[in-house]
């Protein structure tokens, strides 16, 4: 539906300097003007910033003077300014300035545009003013500060073929002396309905470009999970065999040489690539719990600081290995309603990831309770973690260094945080490059508000 109220007031000048096309535009037909336009949106929807160039200058082109391309965000909440065209750069920089400002906002006009896109009706003013603003949300404000003499003015919104309203397109003349008539709202509409379905395509082209781009990221993340799992599996292995060989051989050839103190060596090693490996397995069962969608935790009444007390006590040989320290601060006691199997698991890979970038210097375990929540923190004083990567360090299969220099499958982390937030809690990371980093987990006391 369209309105069409004819304002009796003179057109307003044309710009100095530039030219009016109206005897152009009055030998020009509806279908010539449709042609124009077809031939200049042809091929682009396969890009969909390209559809969105290309059609501000369209219908710039082909209605004249000024067109500005209005878009719904995809929450369908907000309205933005997302092209613009004239073809004199000194009124296109009036034009960005009045209905695309850098502030983000829709700009002159946003309460217009905002009616028209909410009522999917047209608005249409052969002779039009500033002031004729003013009764839209901020008309006030947007009729002052129009700086070019637009006399004549539609906005049109694009709808799709099953009703959806995409956005608006608002086209102005003021170059140009002659206004818009009935036959220009009927070529306007035209084209907005065309450029409702060139959007409507692009979209669907530009999601299935990123849905791919989500797949190929998938599948490659895939491999390389595969790829470092096969290896730091096979590590463990190969150092099982080959002390299991060395028993044998030894046994074999000099039996002699097994003393009580290089057997117990032996098997101290061979006891640490069996619990390595055991770790490892039990994270691949991790992931694939997560996977499956198994997160709801199994919650009762635990102690935190005994959990961490357990952990520990099972890295002393790594603790030792490393050269790192390690002091336990805080509460001598801190019980909360928590699933104690992933609390363990949680404090594990905390403590593994300090150690393993710790390099040898203290590490430390704090937890304590602020009002409602238990909070828990790793700090490793160690080699810290690069600026551009602190942002995917609970990423899955993320790491923060180069693999080749830390062994691992890149989960611990991410494991972290799935399990922290299936309890409805928190975990983030303060890191300074060359000092260390401090992980720390934030948990509801009570645990998951479902539970």
């Amino acid at each position: 539906m369209s309105q069409s109220d004819h304002i009796n007031t003179p057109p307003g000048p044309t710009v100095p300097g530039l030219d009016d096309h109206s005897e152009e535009l009055s030998e020009r037909t509806e279908a010539d003007a449709q042609v124009r336009f077809y031939r200049a949106m042809a091929d682009t929807e396969a890009d969909y910033e390209q559809v969105l160039e290309k059609l501000a200058r369209a219908v710039a082109d082909v209605i004249y003077d000024l067109c500005v391309v209005y878009l719904i965000d995809d929450d369908g909440q907000n309205l933005s300014a997302a092209a613009a065209y004239h073809p004199h750069p000194k009124a296109m920089e009036s034009i960005h300035r009045i209905f695309t400002p850098d502030d983000g906002e829709s700009g002159v006009g946003a309460g217009l545009v905002n009616r028209v896109v909410l009522r999917g009706q047209t608005y249409f003013r052969p002779r039009w003013r500033p002031s004729l603003l003013k009764p839209y949300e901020g008309g006030e404000q947007a009729s002052q500060a129009v700086d070019i003499a637009i006399h004549s003015l539609m906005v049109v919104p694009m709808i799709t073929t099953d009703g959806k309203c995409l956005g608006a397109l608002l086209v102005g003349r003021h170059t140009t002396a002659l206004s818009y008539d009935e036959t220009d709202l009927a070529l306007t509409e035209w084209i907005a309905s065309h450029a409702a379905m060139k959007l409507e395509t692009a979209c669907l082209y530009r999601d299935l470009r990123r849905t791919n781009q989500r797949l190929d990221a998938a599948v490659q993340a895939r491999d390389t999970f595969i790829s470092i799992a096969s290896h730091d599996l096979r590590t463990p292995l190969s150092t099982l065999k080959i002390h299991a060989q060395m028993l044998r051989r030894t046994a074999q050839n000099k039996p002699e040489e097994l003393s009580p103190d290089k057997i117990i060596a032996k098997l101290d090693s061979i006891d640490h690539q069996v619990d390595y490996l055991d770790r490892l397995i039990d994270q691949l069962l991790n992931v694939s719990r997560i996977i499956d969608g198994g997160l709801t935790p199994d919650c009762r009444s635990c102690d935190l600081v005994h959990t961490v007390h357990q952990v520990t006590r099972r890295f002393q040989y790594d603790l030792e290995k490393s050269g790192s320290t390690l002091t336990i601060a805080g509460e001598d006691s801190l019980a909360g309603n928590w699933d104690e199997d992933r609390l363990d698991q949680v404090v594990t890979n905390l403590l593994t990831n300090a150690i393993k970038y710790g390099q040898g210097n203290p590490i430390t375990i704090a937890a304590q309770r602020v009002g409602d929540q238990a909070i828990l923190s790793v700090t490793d004083n160690g080699e810290g973690i690069p600026p551009d990567a602190i942002s995917d360090v609970f990423d899955r299969f993320q790491r923060a260094v180069d693999r080749n220099q830390h062994k691992g499958l890149g989960l611990g982390l991410w494991i972290v945080r799935e399990y922290v937030e299936s309890h409805g809690g928190t975990v983030d990371v303060d890191s300074t490059l060359g000092k260390g980093s401090t992980f720390t987990v934030r948990l509801p006391v009570d645990g998951p508000q479902d539970s």
